[in-house]
């Protein structure tokens, strides 16, 4: 199998949530990994919207690509591919095995305010950031050719390690009539923010449409779509060793 490395820029908040139960002072907290408790995108989430967005735009061989969906959930799976959105972030996960692999998309680069840039903010990714990523990708034999424009790569890991501890929490409201019935406190990823992430795949003509395909439009991953959030752009950024 060959793999290929992508690179998601959120082109708006992002909120990929956890689930179950949560004791924290914010309501609703995005995902991270398990074991550097960095923001991410767990692959069954990421294959969900994947999924979701190449149905909605009539991408061929989605059950090879993704894999059949159960007996079960099809009545309900049907309204997702038909773009339905959800309220909740659970939308996007998906149990069947395809023939291409998605793996965690993990964090690359994290906006960091600054009074030095003219936009607000520096793109920031340092070794702490890359190191999940890169041994990811030594092993799968794909080398991302990350961009260089406007992210410094030489950011303090203390102030990137700050910065994504205390993400932004955004307060929700459900109003009826006026009167405030619920209010909740989610977490977002910002916009701006980069993650990488590896499809493996075995079919070079299948692949080729599905990477065209989640490249042509901004893809929505996440929850809040109704209200914009989570819609990001995806592009291959890979460079193959000699096999």
């Amino acid at each position: 199998m060959k793999t290929a490395a992508y690179l998601i820029r959120c082109l708006t908040n992002l909120h990929v949530g956890k689930g179950g139960a949560n004791y924290d002072v914010v309501d609703n907290s995005v995902q991270r990994d398990v074991t550097t408790g960095l923001p991410c995108i767990f692959s069954s989430s990421l294959k969900g919207a994947l999924r979701q967005f190449c149905a909605s735009n009539n991408l061929p061989d989605l059950d090879y690509i993704f894999g059949p969906r159960t007996e079960a959930k099809k009545s309900e799976n049907k309204k997702k591919d038909e773009g339905q959105d959800d309220k909740k972030e659970d939308k996007n996960n998906d149990n069947g095995i395809g023939h291409f692999s998605f793996f965690q998309a993990n964090l690359w680069a994290f906006p960091i305010r600054s009074d030095k840039e003219a936009r607000g903010y520096t793109l920031a990714t340092n070794a702490n950031l890359q190191e999940t990523i890169t041994s990811l990708a030594n092993a799968l034999k794909v080398k991302p050719d990350y961009p260089k424009a406007g992210v410094s790569p030489e950011a303090k890991e203390k102030e990137v390690v700050e910065e994504v501890k205390q993400l932004p929490v955004i307060a929700r409201n459900c109003l009826e009539n006026g009167e405030s019935k619920n209010l909740w406190y989610e977490e977002v990823v910002p916009s701006e923010s980069c993650f990488v992430f590896f499809v493996s795949y075995d079919d070079e003509e299948k692949f080729k449409l599905f990477d065209e395909k989640i490249q042509s439009k901004p893809v929505q991953i996440g929850a809040n779509g109704s209200i914009g959030y989570g819609f990001c752009s995806i592009k291959n950024i890979s460079k193959y060793d000699e096999q």
